[in-house]
Order: C-alpha cells, then sequence, then structure tokens
C-alpha cells in the first residue's frame, strides 16, 4: 500500500508542477518558472535549446520584447509512466497568445501540442529534468475582439479583464497562490 501512495502523491505533485508551470507563464511570474526546472535541466523548445533554468529566465523578457500579450495556457490528457526517482510525462497543450505584429495589429496565435517531460525526484522534489515541447498544429486570427462592446454582456465596464502580471485586487488570493508554488518546490523536504 506504500508504494501505492507515494505514486498517488507523486502524481499529484507532478500535476502540480505541470499546471504551476503554466500558470508561471501565463503570469510572467519567473521564480514560479524557475522552480519548475532542476539547475541542470534541458529544454527543447524548437525557437530555444538549452538549460531550463535559462529557458525560464529569458521567457518573461522574450514575450514582452516579442510583443506577446495575455495568454493562456490549457492542459489535458496527463499520462505519467514512472521509473524509480523518475516520471516520464506527456500531456497535451492548448495555448492562446495575444500577438502584436510588426505594424501594430494585434492578433491571436493558437497552439496545439504536447509537453513531453523527464521529471526527476532529487531529495523528495518532483521538477523538470528534461522539457520537449511538440508542435501538432497552430492557427493565427485576427483580432475581434472589442471589449467596449463585450460578449454576451461581459464587457470592460462590468468585468475584471486579465493581463499578464497579477490580477488587480486580489492580493490575498495571489499570496495563497504563492505560497502553493513555494510548497511545490520545497514538496517532501520536510518529509
Amino acid at each position: 500500500m506504500s508504494a501505492e501512495l507515494d505514486r498517488l502523491i507523486a502524481r499529484a505533485e507532478i500535476t502540480d508542477r505541470l499546471h504551476l508551470y503554466c500558470r508561471g507563464v501565463d503570469r510572467r511570474d519567473p521564480e514560479l518558472l524557475l522552480a519548475s526546472f532542476w539547475p541542470d535541466s534541458k529544454v527543447e523548445f524548437g525557437m530555444f535549446s538549452g538549460g531550463g533554468q535559462e529557458f525560464a529566465r529569458s521567457l518573461v523578457g522574450w514575450f514582452a520584447d516579442g510583443g506577446v500579450g495575455v495568454t493562456a495556457h490549457m492542459l489535458g490528457n496527463v499520462v505519467i509512466a514512472f521509473d524509480g526517482e523518475a516520471a516520464f510525462t506527456e500531456c497535451y497543450l492548448h495555448a492562446t497568445h495575444r500577438l502584436r505584429g510588426e505594424d501594430g495589429t494585434e492578433f491571436d496565435s493558437i497552439f496545439g501540442g504536447r509537453y513531453q517531460d523527464r521529471f526527476e525526484r532529487r531529495d523528495g522534489v518532483w521538477r523538470i529534468a528534461l522539457r520537449r515541447l511538440v508542435f501538432d498544429w497552430f492557427r493565427e486570427h485576427p483580432d475581434s475582439g472589442d471589449w467596449s462592446v463585450g460578449s454576451m454582456g461581459v464587457n470592460a465596464g462590468n468585468a475584471v479583464l486579465g493581463r499578464a502580471g497579477a490580477d488587480a485586487g486580489w492580493d490575498d488570493h495571489h499570496a495563497a497562490l504563492g505560497r502553493l508554488a513555494e510548497g511545490a518546490a520545497r514538496a517532501g523536504a520536510d518529509r
């Protein structure tokens, strides 16, 4: 029973790490991104091949410099295979990026793909040792949204509109999520 319980806990910790990585990207939180990767990790992302920590430190700046506005990364179909203190994962990714073209116009780029990761548990903590992004498809669409008009009764006058950083006025909420991220970084260290 103990081995089964360990696998269930490990599965939950790895899944949390996957989700917290996406939160780090969407909220432009470099510390959360750094906590996702081991210092000696590797990333293969098509446009980037190198160290995971370097990738995590650079991502926020790339988005700012490249005209990437609001993003939303959604994960599904998480499969995990364990091999001792390593875990091989694949999870489906659906990511939407608001981009600004060279001419200043905004458009949406939507990707479908899969994160293929090798996680390693070191001192009781699961982090990514190797990440490869497989791009399966993409679509680009001109911006057709106008928050002054909105959609289905939701508009700039009555809704909280998301942005790349923390959402304004939710300090307690963000502090609690920050504690969750810190706990994920230390998970297992107190056992």
